[in-house]
């Protein structure tokens, strides 16, 4: 094992946890630790900290597994007394060597051979909590476990007081041992299995119904948007960049050369103009949508670095912009702000649609795409379909987002049927997992013009 294979085991664990750790930063951490070495762990985690975790939530999540991953509370330094007690009942007369290190109170030596045991027997592979039992054993028979069982056994047989005392320190002995490596095992559940049971839970949840969400659910939620935003801004970003680059104008190239009687010393290329998506949200936060309403706000909000421009509106009985709610508060504070001031009164789709006509439909042009997200619900007030066709025929694009099972458009109160003519896509959006299907689709259809 090399000196730094402990320390990429760590990476990995760090990236299965959600620390976003790239190659080049993969080195930094290796110089880093080739620096300050190995023998402070407050200095080590300090300087690995800085190097590797870039934001709050990934400091969170460093600390965590650093502390897990390199703790080490087994075998104890043993006391005075239990020396000696241990070796008076027969530890120098331990013919194994995994009974000798045992009986001896040797922790370091304990220690190690037991990590080597570990990464002999693919600790890193445990994922779930019944396998504790079978690692500790594979690690215990790894260390020498069965050597310790004959000299116990061939004692036994022995039969004489001395020898069954001993095999009694020595039956002790790999209790003990039993004890320490299962704790070792179980902490290394929580550092190797801890990502593979939160990819779990996020898959989970990207497909679960946002209305059925719980406080702790929508607060990982809130988490999990983020990161889909980030790669897609990641991604969209790149492909911009590589748009930008141009094709090369053979052309022109040739004339900016005719000096240099012909030599292509300089280039010319062919630029095309990309537009970044520009974004118009009227989202409806009454009681029955208002789940998905919060998470496409948070969604688009997050992707503002690659919009154009992002403008928000929120509607129950009538409509306000809350750009400036969301700009000024961070997310959560600024849901709050919008639900408590603007959700849950009763739906009226008509007048929310005639003050939007009225204040901003000036707004929407051919460059802009429009999201309108609700059930369509406006409990019998006038629906005000004629608006709706205003805004598809200004606009590059309407898309509606109905948090409903299709089946349920145009039952009871539902005007969905007097809406959708006029929408360039109208789909069931109800988990984060639509919501993310949505946007990835829209930024794909802007870098395709």
């Amino acid at each position: 094992m090399t000196v730094h294979e402990p320390l990429v085991r760590f990476l990995g664990t760090l990236r299965t946890a959600g620390v976003r750790i790239s190659v080049s930063e993969g080195l930094d951490a290796v110089a880093t630790a080739e620096v300050v070495g190995y023998s402070d762990r407050q200095t080590l985690k300090d300087a690995l900290g800085l190097a590797l975790a870039k934001s709050l939530e990934e400091k969170v999540l460093f600390e965590d597994c650093f502390d897990n991953y390199f703790r080490r509370d087994e075998f104890r330094p043993r006391t005075e007394s239990e020396e000696e007690s241990e070796n008076q009942d027969g530890a120098e007369g331990a013919e194994s060597e995994l009974g000798q290190m045992m009986l001896s109170g040797d922790g370091a030596a304990l220690a190690q051979a037991m990590e080597a045991a570990a990464n002999q027997v693919g600790i890193s592979q445990i994922r779930i909590f019944t396998q504790v039992n079978l690692y500790t054993r594979r690690i215990m028979e790894q260390m020498g476990l069965d050597a310790m069982e004959g000299e116990i056994a061939s004692q036994r047989r022995i039969g004489t007081p001395q020898s069954n005392q001993r095999a009694d320190v020595l039956d002790q002995a790999r209790d003990d041992l039993r004890e320490e490596v299962r704790n070792f095992v179980a902490r290394q559940l929580d550092v190797f299995a801890r990502g593979e049971t939160d990819r779990l839970r996020d898959s989970f949840l990207r497909e679960m119904r946002l209305g059925n969400l719980g406080p702790r659910d929508k607060a990982r939620m809130r988490v999990i948007v983020k990161q889909i935003a980030r790669r897609l801004a990641t991604r969209h970003a790149r492909v911009l960049k590589k748009k930008r680059k141009g094709q090369l104008d053979v052309r022109r190239t040739i004339r900016k050369n005719l000096p240099n009687d012909g030599v292509l010393f300089k280039t010319a290329f062919r630029f095309k103009k990309i537009d970044r998506p520009k974004i118009i949200a009227i989202c409806d936060v009454s009681g029955s949508v208002a789940a998905s309403a919060e998470f496409l706000l948070l969604f688009l909000w997050s992707l503002r670095e690659v919009l154009a421009g992002v403008r928000a509106y929120a509607f129950s009985s009538d409509i306000a912009d809350v750009t400036d709610i969301l700009s000024r508060q961070d997310e959560e504070e600024a849901t709050k702000t919008i639900l408590r001031t603007i959700g849950f009164g009763s739906t009226n789709y008509g007048r929310a649609l005639d003050t939007f006509r009225k204040n901003w439909m000036h707004m929407v042009d051919r460059k802009t795409t429009v999201i309108i997200l609700g059930d369509g619900r406006g409990n019998r007030t006038e629906a005000r379909a004629d608006i709706v066709r205003e805004i598809s025929e200004r606009a590059k694009r309407l898309i509606w987002l109905n948090p409903e099972p299709r089946q349920v458009w145009g039952t009871g109160d539902s005007d969905m049927p007097r809406y959708r003519p006029y929408c360039h896509l109208a789909k069931v959006t109800n988990s984060v997992k639509h919501l993310e299907e949505v946007v990835s689709d829209l930024l794909e259809a802007d870098r395709h013009g």
